[in-house]
């Protein structure tokens, strides 16, 4: 009982803090436009960084980032010690503690032997969840991690006791996922996921692609590999992952250039960012990409890799891994204004457990923000950083660092 009574306590601050209860601080005039801001911006599509640079900052992002790994280099084996620390710290980093019969469905007590990695590709959005248990149902489960989309490649590290579930690497987060959502392939072909030659990047919000009868889920930012460069009939010829008996089959499905698709990242401009962002707004907010939509962090994440910029999923480690353009260490309140009016647009605000992206200042330069806000609003809005959280404090006052891509 003690420990359900500290699981609902922590539940309950942990909604109070991240997501905040603030109902009516929604934006709903020109300014919840896309149009608004990018009319403002007389350089907004001038290049803010190159494909060379974007690929220097991935690097300097995924040294920074213990939850990140570089696939095309990652071991074929891994250590009895490693693999046990990440298995615990998928758990330990958020405090959660499961009953005992989930804990012991890790497995850990067989873990005895150094573990081959084998490879696979996921066949459909797939949840990650911090330890081997299917989701409750729950708006707010803490035991979800993240979701991954079709056609990302994983490392297989683990499987739990009842054989449901694999421990899995991917590029940017670990943990459990359930197995029937993997395609098991050799090391070649899943270098062709890993790094494909030639693929499409998901540019709207929500694209659904029917495969074989199966109606699966890209997300904004995902990738889908392709045959080749070539366009035919107003289409691409995709590769899309699927399982027989638990192996690769790959079908080839037509994918129109209906605008919602581009065959290469989208350039960095302040102006992508602001139009990308504005795709979510609206959207029902999916803590750890529950409900099939995004949480504070997912919508940003996802808007960055549009662009080509792989930052991490969580806010906290966005925080951390980008670079600073700001950090509020004894500053007053004139002097937090003043700052994050000179924050460009596409910057990335943050409070502990909480990410908003900044569209510009207003025509009385007041700084608005886009978000996903959980709490009573429940979804993607435009709003200005003065309402207050249930702390009392207004949100541009708890803000601790801005980051900006550079």
């Amino acid at each position: 009982m003690k420990i359900q009574i500290f699981l609902a306590v922590f539940l309950l601050l942990l909604l109070v803090n991240t997501k905040t209860f603030a109902a009516g601080i929604e934006i709903d005039d020109e300014r919840a436009t896309p149009e608004y801001w990018i009319n403002k911006n007389s350089d907004g599509d001038k290049l803010l960084l190159t494909y060379k640079q974007i690929d220097r900052l991935n690097a300097e992002i995924l040294a920074k980032d213990d939850y990140a790994a570089d696939l095309k280099n990652y071991p074929e084996t891994i250590s009895v010690a490693d693999l046990k620390a990440r298995i615990q710290k998928s758990t330990e980093d958020v405090r959660i503690v499961g009953s005992q019969s989930v804990m012991a469905n890790r497995n850990l007590d067989t873990l005895n032997y150094n573990v081959t990695v084998r490879y696979a590709v996921t066949t459909e959005r797939v949840n990650i969840r911090l330890l081997p248990q299917p989701p409750t149902g729950e708006r707010s489960d803490s035991i979800q991690g993240t979701a991954l989309d079709p056609a990302e490649p994983v490392a297989v590290l683990w499987e739990s006791k009842d054989g449901k579930f694999s421990f899995i690497q991917s590029r940017f987060y670990f943990g459990w996922v359930n197995k029937n959502t993997l395609a098991f392939t050799d090391y070649a072909t899943w270098l062709t996921y890993v790094e494909p030659e030639n693929f499409l990047v998901v540019t709207t919000n929500k694209k659904f692609v029917n495969v074989n009868g199966k109606i699966i889920l890209f997300q904004m930012g995902a990738k889908i590999p392709l045959q080749s460069s070539a366009m035919q009939n107003n289409s691409w010829t995709a590769r899309i992952p699927l399982a027989e008996n638990n192996q690769l089959k790959e079908f080839s499905v037509k994918v129109l250039n209906d605008g919602n698709v581009s065959a290469d990242y989208l350039p960095c401009t302040t102006n992508n960012f602001i139009r990308q962002s504005f795709k979510f707004l609206g959207d029902v907010y999916g803590w750890g990409g529950l409900e099939n939509s995004v949480d504070c962090s997912a919508l940003t994440q996802n808007v960055y890799r549009t662009l080509g910029i792989n930052i991490p999923r969580d806010a906290d480690r966005q925080a951390g891994c980008m670079p600073i353009f700001a950090v509020f260490n004894s500053v007053t309140h004139a002097e937090r204004v003043d700052i994050v009016r000179r924050a460009p647009g596409g910057s990335l605000l943050l409070i502990p457990t909480h990410v908003m992206m900044k569209l510009g200042n207003d025509d009385n330069g007041t700084p608005i923000i886009i978000h996903a806000i959980g709490g009573s609003t429940r979804k993607v809005i435009v709003s200005n950083l003065n309402f207050s959280s249930a702390s009392g404090l207004a949100m541009i006052d708890r803000l601790t660092d801005i980051t900006y891509p550079r």
